[in-house]
């Protein structure tokens, strides 16, 4: 018989959602920081193939480097509240999985309105793949790559669940 898992947050999940999800938060932040024309730019095809000249209007560089800011800010929040959750409630898996899932849950609802939002913002572009940036094709490509290892963490795969393993971690 197997040992069913202890820990709600083992080493797959910590590397996706406690370094590669903070990782490329704080990249896009400094990315945005960088150059927030090529950041701004980038977010979608322009109707003439190409982006207008000229700086951005100053309304537009303070929301771009605001948003920048929050995709930081979230990857931090990432770092910290997990890292916390692995190294102070490792002997704690029932209560480790409640402050994980208090995290991931939002995260999942973002990571499918992320998606949504920019797919319908598209409009007709969403079909012309081909004109789509990188920054575009890394918008959905990341996505997925959260997504899915979070759907995963919610239905329970590979990771302890106390309804599931709580019986047979306290009997032993």
């Amino acid at each position: 018989m197997t040992r069913p898992p202890t820990t709600a947050l083992p080493w797959g999940y910590w590397l996706v959602f406690g370094l590669y999800e903070p990782m490329l938060a704080i990249c896009g932040f400094l990315g945005a920081l960088a150059n927030p024309k090529k950041a701004h730019d980038a977010q979608a095809p322009w109707p003439t193939g190409v982006a207008p000249p000229g700086p951005l209007a100053k309304a537009t560089q303070v929301t771009m480097l605001q948003l920048a800011h929050v995709v930081g800010l979230l990857g931090l929040i990432n770092l910290f509240v997990l890292g916390a959750a692995r190294k102070y409630l490792f002997a704690q898996p029932a209560l480790q999985e409640k402050i994980v899932g208090a995290l991931l849950t939002p995260l999942l609802i973002a990571d499918i309105v992320h998606l949504g939002i920019t797919w319908w913002a598209l409009g007709d572009s969403r079909w012309s793949m081909w004109e789509w940036s990188g920054l575009l094709w890394t918008t959905f490509l990341t996505g997925f790559s959260l997504l899915i290892p979070r759907v995963a963490w919610h239905m329970g795969i590979g990771r302890y669940v106390d309804r599931r393993d709580g019986q047979a971690l306290r009997k032993t």
